[in-house]
């Protein structure tokens, strides 16, 4: 090899100072921050591609989700004909015909058909379930099942004659 590559020059070749280790400091930490936000974004794509495939197993033909609320145990999804719970158990079916009663309380402990002052909704049918305020969808999902468990007034039939 030729002399000159064997030879340090502090005047040609100068060590890094201060606030270049601080500029290439930054540079990797900025890309360690897009790798774990590029990881997380995936994996939270995955999950919800996931729970889409697994929910479309469940559902019956021509039935259609109106609102899915999540809930510290799971998640509450409200159908054209069923009340479904996905825990980590699995599904849950509650079709609307066997719900006895619904009852939603308000923060001082009240009972409310309001959905806006609702914190929670306790659903009585053979068991007893709670589902509670903690996502901004709760206030359709109270609405819509209040709308679809309602009794529907019977038709009087006339007397023809």
């Amino acid at each position: 090899l030729p002399s000159r590559f064997l030879h340090f020059h502090p005047e040609r070749n100068p060590t890094m100072t201060n606030w270049q280790y601080l500029l290439l400091a930054g540079f990797v930490l900025a890309l360690l921050a897009l790798r774990i936000w590029s990881k997380v974004a995936r994996r939270r794509r995955n999950k919800q591609r996931d729970f889409d495939r697994k929910l479309e197993t469940v559902l019956k033909p021509k039935e259609e989700v109106l609102v899915i609320a999540t809930d510290k145990n799971g998640r509450c999804i409200l159908t054209s004909q069923r009340l479904l719970f996905d825990t980590k158990a699995g599904f849950t079916a509650l079709p609307f015909k066997k719900i006895k009663s619904l009852s939603g309380l308000t923060a001082e402990g009240k009972k409310t058909t309001a959905p806006a002052k609702m914190v929670s909704v306790t659903i009585k049918a053979e068991q007893e379930y709670e589902i509670k305020n903690s996502c901004p969808e709760f206030e359709e999902f109270a609405k819509q099942l209040i709308k679809k468990t309602a009794k529907k007034p019977r038709k009087k039939k006339e007397n023809a004659k």
